[in-house]
């Protein structure tokens, strides 16, 4: 019988004699079993200075390096062009985007920004006011398989393929707007 068994059948007799709540008897078991098998596991492990060393020199490539330069369309669903949904046009250059955000059949708010580490750090100019606010998206860690092992991905976004003309048509004028600052 292993620790866990022996675990449970004593938490098992101290539920008899104490008339204890099932499920805390098992809560109380499950964590008396963790603790007692982490402290096995720590008792029997080598020092840590040594796996630390490895573990820092492998760094993540940060995004930045997976964002290679052409145009991304991003949608909340993973298919374009659907009502009441947000899309992000963009294009990126040595880390350095520019684009629209949109809904269709509504109007678009431009942007420009750059990719630091996890995330996405953006200047929108909204449409009517012309006012700019700041606003950041986290990135996501999408594993893949064969070189590189892993995209460029943004949180609660989809990437979508197919690119439109009047993606491409939203895309233009943002570029032109900010062409003086890039």
């Amino acid at each position: 019988m292993g620790v866990l068994g022996i675990i449970h059948d004593y938490v098992v007799r101290q539920h008899r004699s104490y008339r204890l709540p099932k499920r805390l008897i098992h809560t109380a078991a499950l964590l008396v079993g963790t603790t007692t098998l982490l402290s096995a596991q720590i008792a029997r492990a080598e020092p840590v200075a040594p796996a630390i060393q490895p573990l820092l020199a492998q760094t993540e490539p940060v995004a930045q390096e997976r964002l290679e330069n052409g145009i991304y369309l991003f949608g909340e669903k993973p298919l374009p062009d659907q009502l009441q949904t947000a899309y992000m046009i963009f294009e990126a250059r040595a880390g350095q985007v520019v684009g629209a955000f949109y809904s269709p059949h509504s109007s678009f708010d431009c942007f420009q920004g750059d990719v630091h580490n996890t995330q996405l750090s953006l200047a929108i100019t909204e449409t009517y006011s012309q006012e700019v606010y700041p606003y950041m998206l986290d990135l996501e860690d999408t594993a893949i398989a064969g070189p590189g092992g892993s995209q460029f991905a943004i949180e609660g976004f989809h990437q979508i393929d197919t690119v439109s003309d009047n993606d491409m048509r939203m895309l233009s004028t943002c570029q032109a707007q900010y062409s003086q600052t890039i």
